[in-house]
């Protein structure tokens, strides 16, 4: 855990940035006692599709909170806020920041050996990368023939480092600077991880806005290899119909709303990525899939999960069922929730006819319906159903989606958003669907996933 004597916390957003702040406002809302949370509203700071600065009453047990999301690279103490001219440039700004007894005291253990550090900027202002020498044109042209402080912001992160080891060494300690790839302004996790910067140095990260610049220290950073682990590990795995990454159901699972111990059904698990999520973030969970061997390779699955994390015995059943007719094999169960991934149809190589998807959606569309007609036999009033639905990539920005999703309408289910309306117009950078809806996708496939939440009336 990092102490916090400002209560300001940054979180390092995952690629599908939307996803990450939807399940980190669900998460933060959410009183929980293990992570010091007290199910208050959160105050947002600043934001870009990069970086999420809060403000928060009580320090976060930021070790824990970083296990539970699956959106979120890195957790963040801020440590000090330096104002700026906009026309400066980040390391111009923070030039007579880093003295010995700031670094000493926010960000540097005492180490017989050689400390190592990293640098890493996120930029809060994106129009920096926009910029000719990551200046504004205005107050270039305006600053011409006068001395100017502008500087390209992917040579930022060596310059700040420099400056920071020039300190370091004149005091006399032996130092090691690990900087970001040349066209990235940030270390990766994995970097972070491998040379072991959070246990023998820090890794000091910069947050750069129009007027001021965030100075702050990494506290934890995602176990990409544990995610790996439960991802490609598994003695079964489903290449041709796809499988639904860890760190999204992990996603999925927190945007749920159920608290630990609940009760959680996955009616399409297939080879049990949500079953498994769900037990690592605390639930109880049930499984059912309609297709006999997938439902032996989640066997396997989960018993190897079991196994490797020490899962106790009881915590998960697994039955071959149809969605349709699931609730015959609930008797006596106290479901909170149903996260799953519905039946995403086909697998394509190649983009679809549109003749195609219509049959596609429309046969779908009829599953989808009897199933949330099944599920509202068992799901209590205000319990929600969070579900992958497919969205056909057009291009990088566009996709064919269902045509609606009313039919649950008069089945006892609302839509929620799954950012409220006042959060989304606060961060206008969401890539927000219209009907609020989220969407994750990769570059190599076409058939990507749409996730929506519903409420039972």
């Amino acid at each position: 855990m990092c102490a916090n004597v400002f209560m300001k916390y940054a979180f390092v957003l995952g690629r599908v940035y939307t996803l990450s702040v939807a399940e980190l406002i669900a998460v933060l809302e959410k009183a929980d006692a293990g992570t010091g949370l007290t199910g208050e509203p959160i105050r947002i700071i600043e934001a870009s599709p990069e970086v999420l600065v809060i403000e928060i009453d009580k320090p976060l047990m930021t070790d824990r909170l970083q296990k539970k999301l699956g959106g979120i690279i890195k957790i963040l103490q801020i440590v000090d806020v330096v104002q700026k001219r906009e026309q400066d440039s980040i390391n111009f700004a923070l030039k007579h920041y880093f003295k010995p007894s700031v670094l000493k005291k926010n960000f540097f253990k005492d180490y017989k050996g050689k400390v190592q550090f990293g640098i890493s900027v996120y930029l809060l202002d994106m129009e920096l990368v926009k910029r000719p020498n990551g200046g504004n044109h205005a107050v270039n042209r305006a600053q011409k023939g006068k001395e100017q402080n502008f500087s390209n912001p992917f040579g930022e992160p060596k310059r700040l480092g420099m400056m920071i080891k020039k300190v370091m060494t004149d005091l006399g300690q032996s130092i090691r600077l690990v900087l970001p790839e040349f066209n990235s302004l940030s270390l990766a996790s994995v970097v972070v991880t491998k040379n072991l910067l959070l246990q023998k140095g820090a890794e000091i990260c910069i947050l750069a806005g129009k007027t001021q610049v965030y100075t702050a220290k990494t506290c934890t950073v995602q176990d990409f290899e544990d995610y790996g682990r439960r991802d490609y590990q598994r003695p079964a795995r489903d290449e041709k119909q796809g499988m639904i990454p860890p760190k999204v159901a992990q996603i999925m699972l927190n945007l749920s709303g159920c608290k630990s111990g609940d009760v959680i059904l996955d009616p399409f698990c297939g080879i049990g990525t949500l079953i498994q999520e769900a037990l690592l973030l605390g639930y109880k969970a049930l499984g059912s899939d309609i297709n006999k061997l997938a439902i032996r390779g989640s066997e396997q699955n989960l018993e190897w999960f079991r196994n490797r994390y020490k899962i106790p015995p009881g915590k998960y059943h697994l039955e071959t069922s149809d969605a349709r007719q699931v609730a015959k094999l609930l008797i006596g169960q106290n479901i909170k929730a149903v996260v799953t991934e519905g039946t995403l149809g086909p697998i394509y190589s190649e983009y679809p006819k549109p003749a195609e998807i219509a049959k596609n959606f429309k046969d779908l569309q009829a599953l989808y319906k009897e199933s949330f007609a099944e599920f509202a036999k068992f799901l209590p009033a205000k319990s929600r159903a969070v579900m992958c639905v497919p969205a056909y990539r057009r291009n990088r920005d566009s996709y064919e989606m269902l045509p609606d999703l009313d039919f649950i309408n008069g089945l006892g289910y609302n839509m929620v958003d799954i950012i409220s309306p006042a959060i989304a117009k606060k961060l206008p950078f969401l890539r927000l669907t219209e009907r609020g809806t989220a969407i994750y996708d990769r570059k190599d496939q076409i058939v990507a996933r749409e996730i929506a939440i519903f409420e039972k009336q």
